[in-house]
């Protein structure tokens, strides 16, 4: 090698020697504040040491401000559970899980009053017909700005107003912006029931007799009861023919999907459960009070929000032959979620099953084709059902003249 290429050697060794050094330095300096806490964590035996190791570089250089404790193991959580690549499967924090449960069981303390988070990202204010707030004074579109003397968050989240639930018989004052008025209400609580359950007499012109629509918005502790009640009165209104409309409902409670089903049905399939490293279940109807003649028709009423417990329900009464669906496809989620209540009231849900239908096909990713398609839109959806289910009527008492 010539003197003129080893110098240039030489050159290039210490120009490379200059800058690792330089780079050392500044690498040197970010990880110096943290190097013996590495030493610790991985010493101690930690299996999640490479999470702390990560976190405690965050903690010593992050510019902005760090969350708390719990936010942090809320977010690891998370994090956790997105890796399973499931959608369903999800972390619920403890004031959600508390409004959760509460729907779950149809009933709670409260005030009686819709929340509404507007624009501006205030909570609006709907009083139940003689609920507790409307008796207090509370009118429709007063904004919520306080809660025993706690002002609220702007901009605001349902979850802030969680704090108006309580125990019945207790009070809450509540401060509201009512235009440039600014109102307090002290409210007792009192026991408040989610309705799930709707029905009314439908009466048209091309039918001779009245129609009964139910439509069941969600499967709560509740639901079977409030369909019960709902059934009776339609029945001693003298209604042959029945709508029941699950579009928009997003399912809820297998056990009350099975005992809806079992209104309809009777000995017959509800649904398959099949689980990891377990036998299969069947899930059958039940015997209930109340239930209607299986000659008496049926159309029900789905949507792309028809999912879950209602597609479920939807299944089996299609498969045994009850009823005609009508509407648009549904949703398409068949999979189960245990919830497991973690100590500080959150909650993980588990997809831990998958349902099959009572003809043993995969309701995920699939849904229900309709029987008659309708337009995308409630009104004509709506009278599409009332045609098809008259359809159902006249044939019925053709069949009945021509086999007496």
């Amino acid at each position: 090698m010539s003197r003129v290429s080893r110098f240039g050697v030489g050159v290039l060794l210490a120009l490379w020697s200059v800058a690792a050094f330089g780079s050392g330095y500044l690498l040197r300096a970010a990880v110096a504040p943290v190097e013996y806490r590495v030493e610790r964590i991985y010493g101690a035996g930690n299996d999640h040491a490479l999470l702390d190791e990560a976190w405690a570089y965050v903690e010593s250089h992050f510019v902005g401000d760090l969350p708390d404790a719990t936010a942090r193991e809320y977010g690891a959580i998370r994090g956790a559970l997105s890796t399973l690549n499931d959608p369903y499967t999800s972390f619920v924090e403890p004031a959600p899980r508390a409004v959760e449960r509460d729907h779950m069981r149809g009933v709670f303390g409260g005030i009686g009053v819709q929340l509404r988070l507007t624009p501006e990202g205030r909570i609006a204010l709907s009083p139940t017909p003689d609920g507790p707030a409307e008796r207090a004074g509370v009118r429709e579109g007063d904004l919520l700005v306080a809660v025993d003397g706690v002002p609220l968050p702007f901009p605001a989240s349902i979850e802030d107003a969680m704090r108006l639930r309580g125990e019945e018989g207790t009070v809450v004052v509540i401060e509201v912006l009512r235009g440039s008025q600014r109102l307090k209400f002290a409210i007792t609580r009192e026991r408040i029931e989610l309705p799930s359950v709707e029905h009314r007499i439908i009466t048209t012109t091309a039918a001779a007799l009245p129609i009964g629509y139910v439509a069941i918005r969600g499967f709560t502790e509740r639901t079977a009861a409030q369909l019960e009640a709902a059934l009776r009165a339609l029945a001693q209104a003298g209604v042959q023919g029945y709508v029941l409309d699950l579009r928009d409902n997003a399912g809820g409670l297998l056990n009350a999907a099975v005992e809806v089903t079992s209104f309809f049905l009777r000995d017959r399939i509800v649904a398959y459960e099949v689980r990891r490293n377990q036998a299969e279940i069947v899930h059958r109807t039940r015997s209930v009070s109340h239930a209607l003649p299986e000659t008496q028709p049926l159309v029900v009423l789905v949507n792309g929000g028809t999912a879950s417990a209602a597609e479920v329900v939807a299944a089996a009464l299609r498969d045994h032959q009850r009823a005609v669906l009508v509407g648009q496809k549904t949703l398409g989620k068949g999979s189960v979620q245990f919830v497991f209540e973690l100590r500080d009231g959150s909650a993980v849900r588990v997809t831990a099953a998958r349902w099959l239908t009572a003809r043993r096909e995969q309701l995920d990713g699939k849904g229900l084709n309709p029987d008659v398609l309708a337009e995308d839109d409630a009104e004509s959806q709506l009278q599409t059902a009332l045609r098809t289910l008259i359809a159902r009527l006249r044939s019925g008492v053709k069949e009945a003249r021509s086999s007496s």
